[in-house]
């Protein structure tokens, strides 16, 4: 799952594709900010970060992590 959120994230260049695409895929938003912006999926463990570049609405950086990756950083 997390080689498809990132072939995904590659492939969409505007939050509003990245958020369309990530729904699809059954995350749901903890924070919906494009600026920086937490998603979750609990059936696949995973949580995706992304960071859009608020001058030019272009993506900054995104993280896809398991939840035990992220144990203790929430």
């Amino acid at each position: 799952m997390k080689g498809r959120v990132r072939e995904m994230i590659a492939a969409n260049t505007t939050y509003d594709g990245i958020r369309e695409g990530l729904e699809g895929l059954g995350f749901r938003a903890k924070e919906d900010r494009p600026a920086l912006a937490l998603w979750e999926n609990s059936e696949h463990e995973l949580f995706v970060m992304v960071h859009m570049d608020p001058e030019t609405g272009g993506l900054r950086d995104y993280d896809v992590k398991t939840f035990e990756e992220t144990e203790g950083f929430e």
